[in-house]
Formats: C-alpha cells, structure tokens, sequence
C-alpha cells in the first residue's frame, strides 16, 4: 500500500506516545503559540469539545468554559488527562473525531487542535461535518492542523504519509490554505507558528498578519476559525 492511500493514523501509536507527549510538545514554542491562537479566536464559554485532546494540553486554556468534554482516540492519553483533571468539570472520552459520540448541536464550541493532520483527505471530510454537526447553530470552531509551507515544500518536506523521524505518529497530512478552506470555507485561516519568533510576537505577527502571510504560503501551521 503506498503511503498516500494508507489509514489515517491509529490509536495505537498515540498509546505509544502518551507518556513522553508532555515533554515533546509542551515546551515547543509553535505548539504552544497555536493552541494559544486558537483559543483566542475560539473564546470559549458555555459547553466546549477540546476534540482530539490528547494528553491535555490545551485543556488548561479552556477555563472560561463552563464544561469542558475532552475526547481523544487514545485510551492512554486520557489516562494523562484524567490523572491531570481529577474533579467533574472536565469529562473524557474516548471517541473518533470522524464519528463523534455526541448528539447533534451539542456543544457552543468545539477546539480541534492538532488533530485532522492524521487522516487521510476522506476522512478529513467527515471530520469536518462531524465538527460542525455538533456544534449549536452559531457556536465557533478552531482548528489547527500543520502547513505544507513554502519553507517546507523547498526543503523537501513530505506532503502526506508516515513523517519519519519527525515523531511517533504513523501519518500526517500537510496542509495548504486553500485546501484547509476547502474543509471549513467560511472559516477566516490565518498562519501561527514562526520558529525565529518569541511566543508573545508570534501571537502578535499572527493577529496583525496572519490572514496575509497563510495565503502567501508561510507559517508553520494554519488556524481556522468559524461559527455554524
């Protein structure tokens, strides 16, 4: 099977990275201004989905919400989860973004960080309607996922398939602006993520330029945001 037509990635490779996640990524500069970026424009209240939640770390940075649903594939990471946030507001579940166990307009906000990067375009697609139908009608979505760059596409980067070394997971997609607006067209997308920049000015280079540097094809990673 060639890696462009293999299944999106599996629930046991994100098992395998519960325990050293926290160390990988919660002191990456670029994941921490994006999952920030993100719940700026999400401004979460009400009931809110963090989709795809992992070990939970943007979680903390939904506080203003009033229930906090975290859901991810992997029984493992909400084990980190649930030893993180032991009390009742925050509730996990172990789910699939592409069919989500919750009923139709559900949640005033839905925070997807991270996450549609590892599904094949399909599945992406159902993702997509899925993060959409639970929401109530004019609740707001984020979504991140990373971007197939132009500083990427010159050093090779791959487009889609296993990453390699790059880390444990077994598929990523790499995006570009129009075909993350494809997914989410009434989304506004805006690039985060600029490693030669502190985190406080990459929020602020995202905030004043943002819009214009992701259809210039830079950034790190893509924000989306939107309401139903």
């Amino acid at each position: 099977m060639s890696e462009s037509a293999r299944i999106s990635s599996s629930a046991t490779a994100w098992d395998g990275m519960a325990r050293e996640y926290d160390g990988d990524r919660g002191h990456d500069p670029v994941y921490v201004a994006c999952v920030r970026q993100a719940v700026a424009d999400l401004e979460p209240c009400g009931r809110v989905l963090d989709c795809g939640c992992g070990t939970g770390l943007a979680t903390p940075y939904l506080h203003a919400a009033e229930r906090i649903d975290a859901l991810d594939f992997s029984a493992r990471m909400l084990e980190v989860v649930q030893a993180k946030f032991p009390g009742h507001r925050v509730r996990t579940r172990q789910g699939d973004v592409r069919a989500l166990p919750y009923a139709d307009r559900s949640f005033d906000r839905v925070l997807v960080a991270n996450v549609l990067q590892h599904l094949v375009p399909a599945d992406q697609l159902r993702a997509a309607a899925e993060i959409r139908r639970v929401l109530k009608p004019g609740g707001r979505y984020a979504v991140t996922v990373h971007h197939f760059s132009l500083t990427k596409q010159r050093a090779h980067w791959k487009k889609q398939g296993r990453p390699g070394s790059h880390d444990g997971c077994d598929y990523i997609f790499r995006y570009t602006c129009e075909e993350l607006a494809a997914l989410f067209p009434n989304a506004r997308i805006r690039a985060v993520g600029f490693y030669r920049w502190p985190a406080r000015s990459q929020l602020l280079l995202t905030r004043l330029a943002g819009h214009w540097l992701a259809r210039r094809g830079h950034g790190h990673m893509l924000c989306a945001c939107g309401t139903r």
